[in-house]
């Protein structure tokens, strides 16, 4: 069986990258059933709320959800 590698990026938002780093492993072995040792993340950076898709935006906008 060959191994394959996937490239990609992933917007997340976060308040901390530590954040960041578990949401990615949560989205990642959900969506591929990867383990957490089969991940490898390069690098967390901030990204400009101008340069990040919209559908981050939207979601980073809104302080909090209140439910009836």
């Amino acid at each position: 069986m060959e191994r394959t590698t996937m490239k990609f990026k992933l917007y997340i938002p976060a308040t901390k990258p530590r954040d960041a780093v578990e949401k990615a492993y949560e989205l990642i072995g959900s969506r591929h059933k990867a383990r957490r040792y089969q991940i490898y993340l390069d690098k967390v950076e901030e990204v400009a709320a101008d340069k990040a898709p919209d559908s981050v935006k939207i979601f980073s906008y809104i302080d909090r959800v209140v439910i009836y």
